[in-house]
């Protein structure tokens, strides 16, 4: 059963906590050896609150919200992003995505990410359509 999404259209929020563990994870399989992000000491120097977390694996975690809202009958065909605040593990985050725009078979969705202060850490939109060969 296909499913119509319209201007205001929320999908279910994504919530995750991440920990130094992932980071240290995060940073392995992306090869970046960049030290704040699991050696909390030389973050500190640096001037971070502690182990800063990957503006990649931040807008994954964004696009997962979408992938998962949406189902798999939808593909992203463009994504912008913008963070807003650094966030530091371990950290309970929540993203959210409204749909802005839909015309045919394409949507516009704004994605927030939500941090522990409350505060928007993260602003993105993606652009998905729906797969060929899905009847609405």
């Amino acid at each position: 059963m296909s499913v119509n999404f319209e201007v205001g259209d929320v999908l279910p929020p994504l919530k995750h906590t991440t920990t130094a563990l992932q980071l240290f994870r995060y940073s392995a399989v992306t090869w970046n050896p960049h030290r704040i992000h699991f050696d909390g000491s030389y973050a500190r120097e640096e001037g971070h609150a502690g182990l800063a977390l990957h503006s990649h694996l931040r807008a994954a975690l964004a696009l997962r919200c979408v992938t998962e809202g949406l189902g798999p009958d939808w593909q992203v065909t463009k994504f912008a992003y913008r963070l807003r605040k650094p966030v530091y593990a371990p950290a309970n985050l929540t993203y959210t995505a409204r749909v802005t725009a839909a015309q045919g078979d394409s949507l516009t969705l704004e994605i927030i990410e939500e941090i522990p202060s409350g505060d928007l850490g993260f602003e993105g939109t993606a652009w998905v359509s729906r797969t060929a060969g899905v009847t609405p």
